[in-house]
């Protein structure tokens, strides 16, 4: 906003700059003329003139002030629109959160009834065959077991015999070669939907299966050799028994999906 002056008589000046009103009034000269050798008769320009600089001055203060009031008013009502803005975003993101997370849970309930649906389906084809040859690969597998865990506490005691070892690996080698061939005559006996329902568990099962068949090589190879090492044989045994370990854990699953488990 400008300012504005105006001169009201000789002796003063009145303007408005903005919010501020002032008033700029001419002091007369109290000395008088003659009373010196070196002063002259009193001129009226020089008191005005003495007062438009002193105008110019306060406009020139008075103006940069004015504008800042003026944009710290606009600033606040600008920020008062960016906070209310702010607050109906949050508010509406909020509401939409809500509402995906009940559509998520809604869809996961439905997946849940699904699944269900589908298992009790699946275990309904369980026929009496399939579950006699479940029980036989459960218990084939659990003397391989037994056998992987005698081999390591043999080959870790005091009187461990190379000869004794190399029979037990013989025996371990058709336990385990029996037990994939039960096995493998439960899954072809299985429906497309059985199989359907656990083929990630049979997959499991047969990757365990080439990481016994490997250990079982291992201690091959060391018990072939003329220097055998005790330790090494110690710890492949140990690591078959825990792998069939959970070569059966799978496989146990496996018969609680396809309901071959007996009750």
């Amino acid at each position: 906003m400008g300012c504005i002056a105006e001169t009201r008589n000789e002796k003063s000046l009145h303007g408005d700059c903005g919010h501020w009103t002032f008033e700029v009034r001419a002091s007369p000269t109290k000395r008088k003329w003659g009373d010196g050798p070196h002063l002259s008769p009193p001129r009226k320009g020089i008191a005005m003139k003495w007062s438009l600089s002193s105008l110019l001055v306060l406009v020139l203060v008075l103006a940069p002030m004015t504008l800042v009031s003026q944009r710290g008013a606009g600033g606040g009502g600008g920020g008062q629109r960016q906070g209310q803005g702010s607050a109906a975003g949050a508010g509406q993101g909020a509401g939409q959160g809500t509402v995906t997370r009940t559509q998520s849970q809604a869809r996961d309930q439905t997946q849940d009834r699904t699944r269900t649906m589908d298992r009790a389906q699946v275990r309904s084809q369980a026929t009496t065959q399939q579950r006699n040859q479940y029980q036989t690969c459960d218990k084939t597998m659990q003397q391989t077991r037994t056998e992987a865990r005698a081999m390591t506490r043999a080959a870790r005691g005091a009187t461990f015999d190379t000869s004794t070892a190399r029979q037990q690996h013989q025996q371990l080698q058709e336990q385990l070669r029996t037990m994939q061939q039960d096995r493998e005559q439960l899954m072809q006996g299985l429906s497309d939907d059985q199989l359907s329902a656990v083929q990630d568990r049979a997959r499991t099962m047969q990757q365990l299966h080439d990481s016994i068949q490997n250990r079982l090589q291992e201690m091959d190879k060391e018990l072939s050799g003329n220097n055998v090492s005790q330790p090494h044989v110690a710890e492949e045994a140990r690591l078959a028994e825990r792998e069939m370990k959970s070569y059966q854990n799978e496989f146990r699953k496996m018969g609680d999906d396809l309901g071959l488990k007996n009750d």
